[in-house]
């Protein structure tokens, strides 16, 4: 099986995205001045471009690991033999810890690294996270940062399929 995998970082502090109004005046959302942040690990298999994703309150190895972990639980519930894995060179993709760990792996995990500045070459880029991103959390401010998760994973649940039937946040 072929998957993509990409984080994001999404926060609780709204952005505004492309919206109507009157010249020389902008949008203006209501909010408590948070600035809470989590991440979205995501992967998509493809061709099927269905999703597996858990949220994490930021990116490092050991919650690259714990992914890596979740995924291995899947492969061995549906008996696939090993899982190709597509990624970016980010700092915890290639650390020593990580690579250690993909070492231990090499039996139902391979790893493909993308070129180093080229995020066009991941479909999550355009297909996951910029749409989580104008689509879930643009022009608007969650109150309590669960409220945000539980608005992506709905996004993400009908726009794509999921491919675990984990829950998917840790915190």
């Amino acid at each position: 099986m072929l998957a993509f995998e990409d984080e994001t970082t999404l926060t609780q502090k709204p952005c505004i995205y492309k919206s109507m109004s009157f010249e020389g005046e902008q949008m203006k959302i209501e909010h408590n001045g948070s600035r809470k942040r989590f991440s979205a690990y995501i992967s998509m298999i493809w061709p099927d471009q269905k999703l597996m994703y858990y949220f994490y309150d930021k990116m490092n190895s050991i919650n690259t690991m714990d992914y890596l972990q979740r995924i291995r639980k899947y492969v061995i519930k549906t008996k696939w033999k090993r899982i190709i894995l597509i990624w970016d060179h980010a700092s915890f993709h290639v650390s020593k810890r990580t690579n250690d760990y993909i070492s231990a792996q090499k039996h139902w995990l391979t790893i493909i690294y993308l070129p180093k500045k080229a995020p066009y070459l991941n479909p999550n880029e355009r297909k996951v996270n910029q749409q989580i991103k104008s689509c879930v959390c643009a022009n608007r401010f969650y109150e309590d940062i669960q409220d945000q998760k539980d608005a992506i994973s709905h996004f993400l649940d009908n726009k794509f399929r999921r491919w675990n039937d984990d829950r998917h946040y840790d915190t």
